[in-house]
């Protein structure tokens, strides 16, 4: 394999002056599978938070009160924010 030195490309020949196969270019679909990799982290990310985050002042209000009603309304309200989160940054498109 050689360049073709009239034209300045460097395009590499084989034996009889064609040009040769080349590998794919893999850099733009690994930069696109990277982003959907990081967008489905986030996303879990989201939901374990949300769920955490309104399941835990569920649980405080419940121990607050003595009533265990408001642990369920926690996750229940931090599963459905959380939805609606992931939904509004990533389902709208």
């Amino acid at each position: 394999m050689t360049s073709d030195p009239y034209n300045g490309s460097s395009q590499p020949r084989d034996e009889s002056g064609e040009r040769a196969p080349q590998a794919p270019d893999f850099t733009v679909s690994r930069s696109a599978e990277r982003k959907a990799q990081d967008d489905a982290w986030a996303a879990s990310g989201l939901l374990m938070a949300g769920v955490v985050v309104w399941g835990g002042a569920g649980y405080l209000v419940s121990e607050w009160l003595d009533n265990q009603l408001f642990v369920m309304v926690g996750l229940l309200l931090g599963t459905g924010t959380a939805l609606y989160g992931i939904w509004f940054r990533y389902g709208r498109s």
